[in-house]
């Protein structure tokens, strides 16, 4: 890797990551870096804008007063991927009697090399046994002994999609082994009704003596070579693996249905024993669980109601969820640091440069400014990594121009270790469902941008924090987990709390707490589009992680059937308002529609002067404002509307609403019930973006822009415009306590 420093990040041979995305001060955080360059060095910098080329806006960043630089002699770093199960070797009595061991599997894409379902086998295939499939789909038990292994496979190769019960038996007394397949499953579990191959049983001699291995036991996986990198990993679900013997030091079975409660799966990290003293499974990577299993009959599609009908675990090639990265420094953040965005930066003598975002949130329980912003960072965890830009034709018809990569989208596209991203499906055509911090986030970088353009994700997030810092408007910064975590305790001692600009990822606590702090008098300006989207929920034992499950929204694609719950939760994924929890509730307006950024536009104002609202448009010279910015215009990418079926409250007041937008912003799927051939803007009134306010009780209030493109338009012409002076209005309004009616 190699690169060249400058204005613009270019990737090169050092990256790195943080353990989390937000700190507060005092609190040491752990820098994981990779570098192929002899040495490299970091710096915390506090960030207050990222340039966006073309349009006038440059980065803003100075070193932080009294923490010195770092310096470090490159180690390159590498990254396990794959998930798979890790428990204790079983003793190397194990065949002492005979040696019975059995997995009902579903594979999700045999044929794409040799796979383990089941093994306790050493890296060079010289000791132990594995039971899986062969390269071709095969059924497969291979042993090891001081002879030639034992490579025993059943005819037929397994239907993708179908469930299988493999039973084999390692018998050392006997000199035999066999092995044998059934297929098993309802009609409802089976991808194919029929067709789905018959049972077969196999058996042959052992031509030596047994050669046990003294290796971990191992589900999803035959081994592990030094890096921890699985091999012949798995693709597909494994369902009560076991090993049935009279020998003490090896009798287990696995259930993973006796970690469902009522509130999800209590500890995803492990698959248990059916004896409580073990030996458990510990799950790497997060492999799927709340999956249907064999037994599966469709009557029941919430897993923490048929526990026994959810008792498998899904396996993928692709799974990443922690880089394993050993830690090659630690910054202590001043106790007196100011919260804000900060970023570790780093460069090496090869001229690679890289920028690792870190939120500093203010001291627990305190605030040192009347406003607060919440960043988006579950929308930047979904997007992570994304490889949309590469892998989609949409990417092209979408933005009606051929993909122009810079080198990080190169870069990201060749490092697919790294992780992939919530738009994204597996090597199995499965959904990604899971996002972790404990990777490198490329698109998270302060100058990449992905095939939606450059207000997008971060760099949208840090218009808005470089307008407040521009306009001397003080505010506190936290991320998205913060908020879950301090809930509206937090928000309460904040007059104005203000989100990023595509908040799509909230949990049921950041839902829950913005509500009960707009109900308790607090005011809170909603400053995106596509908000308050996705059932999101937190690993209950790594906050570092999110999951969603995908169905019945503006999707890139849907979970299987019976697979819509979240795991780490219970909730019903998808969309929250199918959970009765729609945005337009608490802010007024939610999704209704989405398009490049030729298809933006700009605002018609509504109120009139005088009118309770009227002071919102104080100072907004134009009747039409807003058809500016870096994406073309106030209102696009992603657009909200008002909607009183969802729960538009009453006593909203529009204040103005987006005219102009072209067919090719397009309305959101789950707004229609039937295909129409009327579905864009220019023909279709539902298509625009409402800027509402709604006063509520005891003072509080919401403001919403209703478009991810809003704060794109804020730097235009020397921030001296229509949109910042509506901006600054309201903000200057909702912290002042004033009242936010005018009579």
């Amino acid at each position: 890797m190699s690169g060249t420093a400058g204005d613009v990040l270019v990737p090169a041979g050092t990256i790195g990551y943080l353990d989390a995305i937000s700190a507060a001060p005092g609190e040491t955080v752990k820098l994981r870096v990779s570098s192929s360059a002899p040495t490299w060095r970091a710096e915390l910098l506090r960030l207050y804008a990222l340039e966006i080329p073309g349009f006038g806006v440059e980065r803003r960043a100075d070193p932080v007063p009294g923490v010195e630089p770092i310096e470090r002699e490159g180690i390159e770093q590498t990254t396990a991927v794959g998930s798979y199960g890790l428990a204790a070797p079983l003793g190397l009595d194990q065949f002492d009697a005979p040696l019975p061991i059995t997995a009902t599997i579903c594979p999700t894409r045999p044929g794409a090399g040799p796979e383990a379902a089941l093994a306790q086998r050493d890296e060079a295939a010289v000791a132990g046994w594995s039971l899986g499939l062969d390269p071709a789909g095969r059924p497969r038990l291979w042993v090891a002994t001081d002879a030639d292994a034992l490579d025993l496979t059943t005819p037929e190769p397994l239907k993708q999609g179908c469930w299988y019960r493999l039973t084999a038996t390692i018998d050392a007394g006997a000199a035999r082994a066999t092995l044998a397949v059934d297929p098993v499953g309802t009609f409802t579990s089976n991808r194919l009704a029929t067709g789905r191959g018959g049972s077969h049983r196999v058996e042959a001699s052992l031509t030596g003596a047994l050669q046990p291995a003294a290796a971990p036991l191992l589900l999803a996986a035959a081994a592990l070579d030094p890096n921890g990198q699985p091999i012949e990993g798995f693709d597909g679900k494994v369902e009560s693996p076991a090993i049935h013997t009279t020998a003490p030091a090896a009798a287990a079975t696995w259930d993973a249905s006796l970690s469902i409660t009522r509130h999800g799966i209590d500890l995803p990290s492990q698959l248990r024993n059916t004896d409580a003293a073990g030996p458990h499974f510990t799950l790497v990577n997060h492999p799927t669980r709340a999956v249907t299993s064999s037994t599966w009959d469709g009557q029941v599609d919430d897993f923490r109601f048929a526990p026994d009908q959810y008792a498998a675990v899904h396996f993928h090639r692709t799974d990443m969820t922690d880089c394993g990265w050993e830690p090659q420094a630690e910054i202590v953040l001043p106790a007196d640091l100011a919260s804000g965005v900060y970023a570790i930066h780093l460069t090496d003598p090869d001229g690679g440069e890289d920028l690792v975002p870190l939120i500093v949130r203010p001291p627990a329980g305190t605030t040192t400014a009347p406003a607060l912003l919440v960043l988006s960072t579950n929308s930047y965890l979904a997007y992570g990594n994304d490889h949309v830009g590469v892998d989609s034709p949409r990417t092209q018809v979408w933005n009606q121009m051929v993909p122009a990569l810079d080198d990080w989208e190169r870069f990201r596209d060749a490092h697919r270790e790294v992780g992939l991203s919530l738009y994204e499906v597996h090597s199995d055509g499965s959904g990604v469902c899971h996002s972790s911090w404990r990777r490198p986030i490329l698109t998270l970088r302060p100058t990449v941008y992905d095939g939606d353009g450059p207000v997008w994700q971060f760099t949208a997030d840090m218009q808005i924090v470089d307008w407040l810092d521009r306009t001397n408007r003080p505010f506190d910064v936290v991320s998205d987990r913060d908020l879950h975590e301090g809930g509206a305790e937090l928000l309460g001692r904040y007059g104005c709390v203000i989100t990023g600009t595509h908040p799509e990822y909230p949990s049921e606590q950041m839902l829950d707490a913005y509500e009960e702090y707009v109900g308790a008098g607090g005011r809170l300006m909603y400053m995106g589009g596509n908000g308050m989207y996705w059932v999101t929920g937190y690993d209950p034992e790594d906050p570092q992680v999110i999951e969603i499950r995908r169905w019945a929204g503006t999707q890139a694609w849907c979970a299987a059937p019976g697979e819509y719950h979240l795991s780490f939760t219970g909730r019903l994924g998808g969309l929250w308002r199918f959970g009765g929890r729609a945005p337009q509730k608490t802010f007024g307006v939610g999704m209704v529609a989405a398009g490049p950024p030729t298809a933006s536009a700009g605002y018609l104002r509504v109120a009139e002067p005088g009118s309770p609202a009227g002071w919102i448009l104080a100072g907004v010279e134009e009747a039409e404002f807003g058809r500016y910015g870096t994406m073309g215009g106030a209102a696009g990418t992603e657009i909200d509307t008002v909607d009183p079926v969802l729960g538009t409250p009453d006593e909203t007041l529009v204040v103005a609403t987006s005219a102009g937008h072209s067919d090719d912003m397009l309305e959101a799927r789950e707004n229609f019930n039937m295909t129409s051939r009327i579905l864009g803007g220019a023909r279709n009134p539902k298509v625009h973006s409402d800027l509402v306010l709604i006063p509520r009780e005891n003072g509080g209030a919401v403001f919403s822009t209703g478009s991810i493109s809003f704060s794109g338009s804020l730097s235009h012409e020397g921030w001296d415009n229509d949109v910042s002076r509506l901006l600054g209005n309201v903000v200057d309004r909702f912290v002042s306590g004033k009242p936010v009616l005018d009579s």
